[in-house]
């Protein structure tokens, strides 16, 4: 097993994430991405705030809540009052002000979206759900009672091929993201590796203590946001591709680093990563002044990502056996590797440093 050493595939174009959560009588300013049929990486935020910060929320939405995902963007609602935990940027600008007297910022995901917003290395520690590490419901096991090995796809991956299938021939478990987060986050618990295309998968393995691999389905894979996160607890971002074959190719040239190929330059990965997101941020830039720009732009990145989402398209409605037995080898390789896990001390430091910031959250002023 490798464990943490320091050491793009941004296809997307911009995302829209809110919710607000509504629990009966009691509202909580909680801002964060909602699925109509649900993603366990996004909604275990509905709980665990108010496990962490019980009696913390009301009634009053001058004052929001932003927690864990990738959600610092200009669909933020307006507010009179901002709090920022752990969030990260990933699509777009963040909303206007951000950063000035009305927003608490207390950390954001990593140093990624720390350098895109202006702030400062102190500003960022890692992503929130290595909370669940304090839960004691999700106290992490020790190895003897750990077992099997699972793979939990990206929320938007699903339709993208038949991992089920490939799953059962590889000898492995799929858990689909949909699934009550709960239950998801106990099959991590309980699992000696874990097979992470969505990126919660992932940081949830690691908070449990479990072994975890990167997979990349499909085009909905983030490589800015994985290199945010896998920054924080200095592991590197070695992904394996389980879809088309072309999405490898975009990986290489946009820096990433995959399994078996020749070593990149240390850096360049993230480099890369910060280069592609700025590039892609303007093609969400408004205004007559940039009109030339813009057209420029949707030639070199709207349309490729266009190309790209249907040549997937293609290759999901042509997946047969021989796909299917394809995708189970890579998932066997990738099984036989071990998996990464961060350093006992360097969780440990992210840890107690958001334990650090929620006290903090607990003395700021709420009107």
């Amino acid at each position: 097993m490798w464990v943490s050493r320091w050491p793009c595939f941004c296809f997307l174009g911009f995302r829209r994430r809110s919710a607000i959560l509504d629990f009966g009588e009691e509202q909580l300013k909680l801002y964060y991405y909602k699925s109509a049929l649900g993603n366990f990486g996004d909604d275990l935020n509905g709980w665990l705030w108010e496990t962490l910060l019980p009696g913390f929320f009301d009634e009053d939405d001058s004052v929001r809540f932003s927690g864990i995902g990738t959600i610092i963007n200009t669909e933020m609602p307006s507010a009179k009052k901002w709090i920022v935990f752990g969030s990260g940027i990933g699509y777009g600008y963040p909303p206007a002000g951000f950063g000035d007297a009305d927003w608490n910022i207390i950390c954001v995901r990593g140093p990624l979206s720390a350098r895109v917003l202006g702030l400062n290395e102190s500003q960022f520690i890692t992503d929130g759900a290595a909370f669940l590490n304090t839960l004691a419901e999700f106290k992490p096991l020790a190895e003897h009672e750990r077992a099997g090995t699972i793979f939990i796809p990206h929320h938007n991956a699903l339709k993208q091929g038949d991992w089920e299938k490939s799953c059962q021939q590889a000898g492995i478990t799929m858990v689909s993201p949909r699934e009550e987060a709960r239950a998801v986050i106990q099959k991590i618990r309980h699992a000696k590796l874990v097979l992470a295309d969505a990126m919660h998968a992932a940081i949830i393995a690691d908070a449990m203590r479990v072994p975890w691999v990167p997979m990349v389905t499909s085009s909905q894979i983030n490589t800015f946001k994985w290199l945010d996160w896998t920054q924080t607890i200095r592991c590197p971002y070695i992904p394996t591709v389980l879809g088309a074959d072309f999405l490898s190719d975009i990986l290489k040239a946009n820096a990433v680093q995959l399994p078996g190929a020749p070593a990149i330059q240390p850096g360049a990965d993230v480099e890369k990563a910060f280069a592609v997101f700025k590039k892609q941020q303007q093609l969400s830039a408004t205004g007559e002044g940039n009109r030339h720009l813009r057209r420029l732009l949707n030639l070199r990145y709207k349309v490729p990502n266009k190309l790209i989402r249907m040549r997937e398209e293609r290759h999901a409605r042509g997946w047969n056996e021989q796909s299917v037995a394809k995708v189970a080898q890579r998932m066997q390789v990738a099984q036989q590797s071990g998996g990464y896990l961060s350093e006992d001390n360097i969780f440990q430091h992210n840890l107690a440093r958001l334990l650090e910031g929620l006290e903090r959250v607990k003395t700021l002023p709420t009107r």
